[in-house]
C-alpha cells in the first residue's frame, strides 16, 4: 500500500517532477547514488553495472518497485526477466535515463515502445519520459506513412506479446487501411478530374 507524492528532485543541474510512492507497509529505497547491477536474461546474458542507480529509479517504475520490494534493502543487483527486445531494449532505455540522446528510428521505434511499457517509463513516474518520446515518433513519423507503418508491424512479430497489449500491431494495420483509402480517394478524384475537365467559364 502506498501514497502517491509529488516531488521535484534535482540531478546533475535539473531539476525533475516525479511521483514518488511512500510506502506505508514497506520499508524505503536505499541510498539511490549505490551501484547497481542490471541482469537482462537474453540470448546473451547482460550484466551492466550502474554507478549511481538514481536515473534508474527515477524514470523507471519497475526498477523502483524491484527495489522496493527486494528483501534486502540495500541490494546491488536486479534481474529484468522477460524484458522485450532483451539487452538491446534495455542499453537503448537506460542511455535514455542516463541523459545521453537516443535516436528513435523506424528500426528501434517497436523495441522501444515495449520496452518503454515493460519498464513503465511513462509520464506518470517522470516528465518528458521515453514513452511519450516514442507515442510522438509513432504519430508523427510512422502512421502517415504506408512504408514506415508496414516497417514497424513487421519488427511487432519478435516482440509478441507486449507489441499487442501495447496496441503496436493494431494501429499500424489501422494506419496502413487508412493511408491506402486515401491514396485510392485521390486517385480516383484525380481520374475524375482527368475524364471530366471543368467546362470553360
Amino acid at each position: 500500500m502506498g501514497v502517491d507524492i509529488d516531488r521535484n528532485i534535482f540531478w546533475e543541474g535539473q531539476m525533475y517532477k516525479v511521483k514518488v510512492v511512500q510506502e506505508i507497509s514497506s520499508k524505503p529505497i536505499s541510498d539511490v547514488s549505490s551501484d547497481l547491477t542490471i541482469e537482462v536474461e537474453s540470448a546473451s546474458l547482460l550484466f551492466t553495472r550502474y554507478k549511481n542507480k538514481f536515473p534508474l529509479v527515477l524514470r523507471s517504475e519497475r526498477i523502483r518497485k524491484l527495489l522496493l520490494e527486494a528483501k534486502d534493502t540495500k541490494v546491488t543487483r536486479i534481474n529484468l526477466i522477460g524484458l522485450p527486445g532483451g539487452s538491446d531494449a534495455f542499453g537503448l532505455a537506460a542511455k535514455f535515463c542516463y541523459g545521453v540522446n537516443v535516436e528513435i528510428t523506424i528500426s528501434n521505434m517497436a523495441l522501444l515502445r515495449c520496452a518503454t511499457s515493460f519498464m513503465k517509463m511513462t509520464e506518470d513516474i517522470s516528465e518528458k519520459n521515453l514513452e511519450i518520446h516514442t507515442k510522438v515518433f509513432l504519430k508523427d513519423a510512422v502512421f502517415p506513412n504506408i512504408s514506415n507503418s508496414i516497417s514497424v508491424l513487421h519488427r511487432c512479430e519478435t516482440l509478441l506479446p507486449v507489441s499487442e497489449k501495447v496496441n503496436l500491431v493494431r494501429q499500424p494495420i489501422n494506419a496502413i487501411a487508412n493511408n491506402a483509402c486515401k491514396e485510392q480517394l485521390t486517385s480516383s478524384l484525380s481520374k475524375l478530374e482527368y475524364n471530366f475537365p471543368p467546362k470553360p467559364v
